[in-house]
This record gives C-alpha cells, structure tokens and sequence, in this order.
C-alpha cells in the first residue's frame, strides 16, 4: 500500500476540469527530499545539481533554483531551459556525450562547467580554439554493474583512467591545474555499498591525478543513481548512503587533508516520488488473460515498457467503493506495441470501466520521456504547490502542436 500525498479532492477537482490523463507533481515532495540530500551531505562543501532529464518542466526547474541547487544539463536545449530559470555560470552543469563543437562553445559561452565525457575532446577544443574555464571529466571505473546502467565496461559513457590521465597531462602542460572529476555508474541504487566502492574508486583517481600531475581537484561530482522505494515494501535509507560516501571521503581525500567539494547530480530522488500519473479505465478486455485499458499509453510513462519497472497503482474509485474482491490483470494503453502495459499480472481490487487510477512515483522519467507514436499527443502536467494550490504547468498538446514543424504537402 502506497499512500497517495495530493488531497483526492484535488486530483478529482482536476478531473473534472480539464479530463484524464495527466501528471500532477507535489512540490512539498520535491522540497522535502532536497532537503534530506543537504541534511545527509552536510559533512561536506556540497552542492546538488539537479538532472534536468529527470523533469525539465521549468516550473520544476524554479523550485530548484529557489532552493539554491545548480543543475546538470545534456543538451544545449536543456541549457537554454535553465537559462530561461535564471541558472547561469557555474551553476550549469553540461555532462553530454558525443559533443559537438557547436554545442561545446554554447556551453564554454555561458560559463557553465564542461563534463567532458570522451576524454580526447579536449584536444578538439584546444585546436579549435575552445577553452572552458570550468573542466571535469567523467571516468568510466568499468567495474561497477547496476541493474539499469548495466555493466559499466559496456557502458558508452565517460572514459577510462588513463584516457583521462592523458588529457590531464595534456592540460597541465598548457597552464591548466585545476579541474573536476565525474562518475555517474549507477541508476535507481538503494544499496550504500556499491556507493562506497565507485567512490573509493573515483576518490582513489583523484589523489592519482593530483599527485601525478600536480593539479587541484576542486570538486568530484559522484553522480545521481539515489533510488527511491517504487515497490511498497522498499526503503531507501539515505543516511546510510551518504555515510558510505563520507566514510570514503574520510579514509582516501581527507586524510590527505584535502577538500574538495562534492557535487550531486540527483533527478530521480529529488522529483520521482513526487510524481502521479492520473489516468481513466476506458476499457475492460478478456482474452486469454484479463486487461484494464487506460485512457494513457507508454507515450505518458515509458519506464514499464522499456525497463519492465515497477509503478504502484492505486484505482481511488475502487478504494472509495471499498472494494474488496481482487483480480489479476494486465494494465495498458493504445498503442500497437506489445509492451505497452504499465503493469503484467498485477493484483489489484475489482475494477471497472471509468474507474480513476492513479500511477504512483512519475515525478522523474516520466513526462520527460514522452513521444508522439501513434499520433498521441502529450499530456498536461498540474504542480500541487506547498501552500495546498493546484497550479497546471503545462497544458494539453494539441494535433497543431503535432503538426506545426511539417513543411509543404500539408
């Protein structure tokens, strides 16, 4: 049993005005969750750099500069989303991959700190006449795994110690001393073990650097991956996380009375629990197994399909009918592909055609990863704002929305 945090009242006062389906996000989520990185990173100079690719609404992005994070940014569309928050300099983090040069002088234009994630970039860049004030680069240890990232040998991301080793001596040569580090090898990890081991590792690199090439590592961005408990009976324990990570940083940088900064780039524990898919069953079907058709697809929340992930559901109607015959079904969308289903062989209570259900933890990866197969046009996003408001952020796309970039025989 998941609780829903938004006043029912609210979501069906929305229903009622605008239809089924959308997101709606619950803004003293997202703050109560910033709040616990600070409180559990405090033994540090520490900075949380939200990953727009999480939830890139800017109204989400606002609740970010208001509590002084930075923000981490993979494209130069995501840049200029954060520009238009008021993020600048420093407070911009770029951590793309297969960069292009055009890209690399928007970001070396506006300060922001270059993640370089190939390391060779950076001979690029010097003859081109491109060079970042801000440098980190992002090491690929290859010998972490995690169930979404995988293997991390077989990762595309980031690159090898010596690569970057290269690069360092390469900008040491050329007057360039103080850089960042970067790793980012885990995705939705609950365990403060595997926290501890990649960044001893990363921890370890950096003293190799500093004492190699006597440079100054003025921070080490450990990257996101903080999971949140999408099934129930899950628990993730931050405090343990961030104790894993200060027991590296206390037993390899300070005891050799360094302090560099230590930088976040969390999406997901900031804003996934904060998040609700609000849909309608539009249909119910039997065939070989039984399915509850929603009025939302896998164009609205893609995790399940792609990853299999688990998403709690809640149908409010049933709980108010005080349901208490279950069956097992399939839960899916429209769309002419297999795996769209948000939920395989699930017990849920007796449902029935109109009933309203609720899809729990799509505050990250949710919206953002939407698409148009099919036609669907994407869904309003409504932020439920710390002083009991619903405010709608974003509104429905509409089929001109869909069509306004097609040229000629239209």
């Amino acid at each position: 049993m998941k609780n829903i945090t938004i006043p029912k009242n609210k979501i069906k006062k929305i229903i009622k005005e605008h239809g089924t389906p959308f997101h709606i996000y619950d803004e003293r989520i997202i703050i109560e969750r910033l709040n616990n990185l600070i409180d559990s990173f405090n033994w540090t100079d520490f900075k949380e750099y939200f990953a727009i690719k999480a939830n890139p609404n800017p109204h989400i992005l606002k609740i970010m500069k208001e509590m002084n994070c930075g923000v981490d940014a993979a494209t130069v569309s995501e840049i200029k989303l954060a520009e238009k928050v008021g993020f600048s300099g420093t407070d911009i983090m770029f951590t793309s991959n297969l960069t292009t040069l055009d890209a690399y002088q928007y970001a070396v234009d506006r300060g922001a700190i270059i993640n370089i994630d190939w390391a060779a970039d950076i001979y690029e860049l010097f003859e081109n006449d491109i060079i970042p004030e801000n440098i980190s680069f992002r090491l690929n240890p290859g010998s972490i795994e995690n169930e979404i990232m995988g293997d991390s040998k077989d990762s595309k991301f980031g690159s090898t110690a010596e690569q970057i080793k290269e690069a360092v001596s390469f900008l040491s040569k050329n007057g360039i001393k103080k850089l960042g580090l970067h790793t980012m090898v885990v995705s939705n990890e609950n365990d403060p073990a595997i926290f501890k081991d990649y960044t001893e590792m990363i921890f370890d690199f950096a003293l190799e650097l500093i004492n190699e090439f006597g440079v100054e590592i003025e921070f080490i961005n450990i990257g996101g991956g903080i999971g949140i408990p999408y099934l129930p009976e899950q628990n993730v324990d931050l405090k343990a996380i961030a104790d894993s990570v200060y027991q590296s940083y206390k037993n390899i940088i300070l005891a050799e009375d360094l302090k560099p900064k230590i930088f976040l780039e969390s999406g997901r524990y900031v804003t996934g629990e904060s998040g609700y898919l609000v849909t309608k069953i539009i249909k119910e079907k039997e065939t070989f197994k039984k399915y509850l058709g929603l009025d939302a697809s896998m164009s609205d929340l893609m995790r399940p399909g792609m990853y299999g992930s688990y998403h709690h559901i809640t149908n409010i109607d049933a709980e108010e009918r005080g349901e208490k015959e279950t069956e097992i079904y399939d839960v899916v969308g429209s769309l002419c592909e297999n795996n769209d289903k948000f939920a395989v062989n699930r017990k849920l209570p007796l449902s029935k055609k109109n009933d309203i259900i609720v899809i729990h933890d799509t505050g990250a990866h949710g919206h953002a990863m939407g698409f148009n197969y099919n036609g669907m046009l994407k869904n309003s996003e409504f932020l439920y704002t710390r002083d009991g408001k619903v405010r709608q952020i974003r509104r429905n796309e509409t089929f001109e929305d869909y069509t306004n970039t097609i040229i000629g025989g239209y």
